[in-house]
């Protein structure tokens, strides 16, 4: 139907991963954006960052990966002119360079489950947003959490048992209360009279 959006490529469906492999940022001024929009890098700020990887739509994947390898063409040493200045005949690149190094820059994924058309970029650049955002949370619950800190129990110390002598005991001789004065830890003079250490015992 005329009012229905019509996919311009077979693979508009799939989701790559593009990989700025170079040793310099992907700026917008260099190509990195879709459709007048700056695609963002990991940071969230504006281009990809030399060695950074981003899940993308295809034909969003795609475009970039020409623009980057148009940027590398356009920098290298140039062949249309010889080293006396006369000119070759031999174009900075040709469509089979450019896309043999635009194949370098992306990988395919996956699929969605049915086809995108490019008007809904927007749609499928979210869902990617998604599954990036879950990859991260993904990794971060398998790494290994802390151990959360044993509350500690505060010890109650026991009172100590105080022994008392049994009721009515009879001590033979002074020689046995002495005896039973230093068991207990009593202080007492070895002098004193037999009656009175028994006292100390009370």
């Amino acid at each position: 139907m005329l009012n229905q959006a019509q996919v311009k490529n077979p693979k508009d469906y799939v989701v790559v991963t593009f990989h700025n492999n170079t040793d310099f940022t992907f700026t917008p001024e260099m190509g990195c954006m879709y459709d007048g929009i700056a695609i963002n890098g990991a940071t969230g700020a504006p281009g990809i960052q030399h060695g950074e990887s981003k899940l993308l739509p295809y034909h969003v994947g795609r475009r970039l990966a020409i623009n980057l390898a148009k940027r590398i063409f356009n920098t290298s040493p140039a062949a249309t002119v010889d080293p006396a200045g006369i000119p070759t005949g031999v174009p900075i690149w040709n469509e089979s360079k450019l896309q043999e190094l635009a194949d370098t820059f992306i990988k395919e994924e996956y699929s969605e489950a049915s086809s995108v058309a490019e008007t809904e970029t927007q749609k499928l650049m979210k869902k990617v947003a998604e599954l990036e955002e879950f990859m991260k949370k993904n990794m971060a619950s398998t790494a290994a959490a802390p151990a959360a800190p044993v509350a500690e129990v505060p010890k109650t110390t026991a009172p100590e048992a105080v022994e008392m002598p049994p009721p009515n005991k009879v001590y033979v001789d002074k020689q046995e209360v002495m005896a039973e004065l230093e068991r207990r830890g009593i202080k007492h003079d070895k002098r004193s009279k037999k009656a009175d250490l028994e006292k100390l015992l009370a």
